[in-house]
């Protein structure tokens, strides 16, 4: 086995910061009780540049800069934040374990499909911190080695112990990283033990007999001589994601960090559910004002096709995004994947299939819809009717996959109702064009050559709209291909032409 574990070790800071806009982080603070006094846990950059650092009184630092922001220490606010980053580091492994200040995944089963350990690291290392989390990250063949690795390791550093330095690596770790030694540090600390190497000199029975069996186990754990079970992250039926902005936000640009972030929650939930969305909500919270009585702007995105792809569902997010008008500031933004579906593994495909080489149509499709409406896409269906003005109408986009189901059954009725191979051309006059003569020869443009012709189209008795027309394939001097008829009146000395449409 392997693990990867992530340790944040400003995590009483991250899960603040990040409901900030990134341009409008405050200099802030976040704080912890001892007794009767108030210390500062941690300072963001800021408030370090004003003086504000760590183990200072809190009164000290208010003394240094007034307008310091201080945030009280929230241990579930801390755990919300470190379960959303978990979400997105679902998409490279399953097998996610929540700790205090981080997570540990098993990805031994991941390393071949993401490209071996390196790529695999930075991928899963890189979405979490797009979640607004600074990380250390440990490598170990165990959960507990790799958690302790972490916590060793410095901001945004990585230590790769899946080698044959992995004892080695351990050895050399203080012994206050172990949670089971915190009671006891100064006892053994006055025995003369400072790495976990010196602790495992000692023997077995003297470490329990004198700090409890804990200690003895939580370090046999991480060296891999006693199982770790762990309890694996599990993901809620139905996916909602509501965030409180910490600021009044008035421009849609500000939110595509955090709108991201959102997205990725989303999809890493699709991937250990084995689905994919087909619609989802996005929801703009805003502050109510009785001059502004609007609570919330909500998007409805419909796709034409399932996907869990974080950086689609996002361009089509942002389309829409960019098309709203703010009415008001916005508080606060939700997401939710209003229709799921099990998702079809395409890589297991040999050879492309219809559905798989009409993907990037729908997706283009999709995005012209986000940008200007589902109402400006539309799509042809055909009808089952030899009349050209009735045989195909225009309706709402589906996908290629649908639409070709829906219209199999009329076009193969109209095929099998000819004699001959049927040569149409897709852009038909709403009103059919009368030709103008010259010499008792059509012309558009220029005199017309008949190519092919004539086909005899005689139907419509049944609804009293009945045709009898003469049509030809003809063709311009530009080498403009048109559909034109005449009508068939076998008492009248000459019948006009008329164009019906145009082949592309």
């Amino acid at each position: 086995m392997l693990w990867i574990a992530l340790h944040c070790p400003t995590l009483s800071l991250d899960w603040i910061e990040r409901r900030f806009p990134a341009a409008l982080i405050p200099a802030m603070a976040a704080t912890v009780r001892k007794g009767n006094q108030v210390y500062i846990q941690q300072a963001n950059k800021p408030a370090q540049q004003r003086g504000v650092m760590a183990h200072q009184p809190l009164a000290s630092a208010l003394s240094l800069f007034p307008d310091l922001v201080v945030v009280e220490n929230d241990p579930n606010e801390e755990m919300k934040a470190l379960q959303e980053a978990a979400y997105a580091a679902l998409r490279f492994t399953p097998h996610i374990s929540m700790q205090r200040s981080g997570l540990i995944a098993e990805v031994s089963g991941s390393l071949k499909l993401f490209g071996g350990l390196k790529k695999l690291c930075q991928s899963l290392n890189q979405a979490a911190a797009a979640q607004g989390l600074q990380l250390c990250v440990g490598i170990a063949p165990t959960s507990k080695g790799a958690w302790l690795l972490a916590q060793s390791a410095p901001l945004r550093a990585v230590i790769n112990g899946a080698s044959t330095r992995f004892r080695l690596l351990l050895d050399s770790l203080p012994i206050h990283l172990l949670e089971s030694a915190q009671p006891h540090l100064e006892v053994i600390r006055g025995i003369g033990c400072k790495t976990l190497a010196d602790l495992q000199r000692l023997p077995r029975s003297g470490i329990a007999r004198r700090f409890g069996p804990d200690l003895p186990t939580e370090l046999d754990r991480a060296y891999g001589d006693s199982p770790d079970p762990q309890l694996w992250l599990e993901v809620p039926e139905y996916f909602q994601q509501k965030i409180a902005l910490m600021a009044q936000v008035e421009s849609v640009e500000l939110l595509s960090v955090t709108v991201q972030r959102m997205i990725e929650q989303m999809c890493g939930w699709l991937s250990v559910r084995y689905a994919a969305v087909l619609g989802f909500s996005f929801v703009l919270h805003h502050e109510y004002s009785l001059r502004q009585p609007h609570k919330s702007t909500l998007l409805n995105i419909r796709l034409s096709e399932q996907s869990d792809n974080p950086e689609h569902l996002m361009i089509l997010l942002r389309e829409r995004l960019d098309r709203i008008k703010i009415v008001a500031p916005i508080c606060g933004l939700e997401l939710i994947a209003d229709e799921i579906t099990a998702e079809g593994n395409h890589n297991l495909e040999l050879f492309p299939t219809s559905q798989s080489e009409a993907t990037s149509l729908n997706r283009f499709i999709e995005k012209l819809s986000c940008r200007l409406g589902p109402q400006a896409i539309a799509g042809l269906n055909i009808i089952p009717d030899h009349r050209p003005e009735c045989s195909q109408r225009l309706q709402p986009f589906q996908p290629l996959e649908a639409s070709k189901a829906n219209n199999f059954s009329c076009r193969k009725t109209i095929l099998e109702g000819s004699s001959h191979p049927l040569t149409r051309p897709a852009w038909l006059m709403d009103t059919p064009l009368e030709l103008r003569m010259q010499r008792q020869q059509p012309i558009y443009g220029s005199p017309l050559k008949l190519l092919a012709g004539p086909e005899r189209i005689e139907a419509g008795w049944w609804d009293d709209a009945l045709i009898t027309r003469d049509y030809f394939i003809a063709e311009n001097e530009l080498g403009q291909l048109l559909w034109i008829y005449r009508e068939h009146d076998p008492i009248a000395k000459s019948n006009g032409w008329y164009l019906q449409g145009l082949f592309g």
